[in-house]
């Protein structure tokens, strides 16, 4: 229900208001305003579509990555994976590719992140729930350095804009050709999610509650690790880097409903999605010009963190 008022909040919000009405007649009306169906159409109605995908697509990772890793302080961009996926994006645009082979260094580039990550963590030899974090620390850091570079290499008229649009996050250019592109992926990703939801619980508990009851936890992990790093790859193809929605809204979606993540993975899509759905519409509507998204997602997230981290007394160590 609040993601539909949500929706329709969207649709009137922006530069240009447009009242409810004029909504509903330009949604079901063959005779409606031209001007106001081309702004619906074709500008809102796109970007209405994007955030609800992308906002799903981070936290379903976001809470994938929590159970699988046994880590409630992992997300797909401290782990490295925005960041990777981000790379590898940039590295498409330099090099003039198109969308299709941006969604693929996107992937490449996000798995090598998580698999260097993991990799620094299996190097150090010990266990406790900030290693992976540190890793995960020390493989974004090298990663924007990547970024960086990119950017002091890439032609300032025509490829430097394009990738700091990638760093910052927006949904200013998604159109709908644009989310059919990456849809596939999204579609993939979050198909093999909820199938697995059910072993996700399990695989949180340790490998050894997972095993006894006969599941193949190598492959699960891997198979789980490769869904959620695909939906972290396609929303950086859309929208670029988005912070805090993979971190914050798995903790929210726990405290609605529980940690049981065959029903904490679906109402993470949701909340999700109704996060950066009205994250959006504030960004093209508190200023004359864009906010980034991930300036806004920072304000917001931060705090919720704080708060969640003092009321669930999550333990660091």
């Amino acid at each position: 229900m609040l993601i539909i008022v949500a929706f329709f909040i969207a649709l009137s919000c922006g530069r240009i208001y447009i009242p409810p009405t004029e909504i509903v007649h330009a949604l079901f009306s063959p005779h409606s305003n031209p001007a106001t169906a081309n702004i619906i159409y074709n500008i809102r109605l796109p970007r209405i579509i994007a955030a609800v995908l992308i906002g799903a697509g981070l936290a379903m990772s976001g809470c994938a990555f929590q159970s699988v890793f046994h880590n409630l302080l992992v997300s797909p961009d401290i782990l490295g994976v925005s960041y990777g996926a981000a790379v590898g994006a940039a590295s498409a645009i330099l090099l003039g590719l198109g969308i299709w082979f941006t969604q693929l260094f996107a992937f490449i580039c996000g798995i090598i992140a998580v698999s260097a990550t993991l990799l620094i963590a299996r190097i150090i030899h010990q266990r406790g729930t900030l290693i992976i974090v540190l890793a995960g620390i020390v493989v974004s850091g090298f990663m924007q350095a990547l970024i960086g570079l990119l950017k002091y290499i890439a032609d300032p008229d025509s490829q430097l804009q394009s990738i700091v649009y990638w760093q910052l996050g927006s949904l200013a250019k998604v159109d709908i050709s644009s989310i059919i592109a990456v849809f596939p992926m999204l579609a993939i990703g979050a198909v093999i999610l909820i199938f697995f939801r059910w072993h996700l619980t399990i695989l949180s508990l340790g490998d050894q509650n997972a095993q006894t009851i006969g599941i193949n936890v190598a492959f699960e992990r891997l198979l789980i690790i490769g869904a959620s790093t695909l939906l972290t790859a396609a929303t950086v193809c859309l929208s670029g880097n988005i912070g805090w929605v993979g971190l914050v809204i798995p903790h929210i979606s726990r405290l609605l409903v529980g940690d049981n993540t065959r029903r904490t993975l679906p109402i993470a899509g949701l909340v999700g999605a109704l996060f950066l759905l009205i994250v959006d519409t504030l960004a093209r509507s508190l200023s004359a010009g864009e906010i980034p998204l991930s300036i806004l997602t920072g304000f917001i997230g931060a705090p919720l963190f704080i708060y969640i981290l003092i009321k669930k007394k999550v333990r660091l160590n």
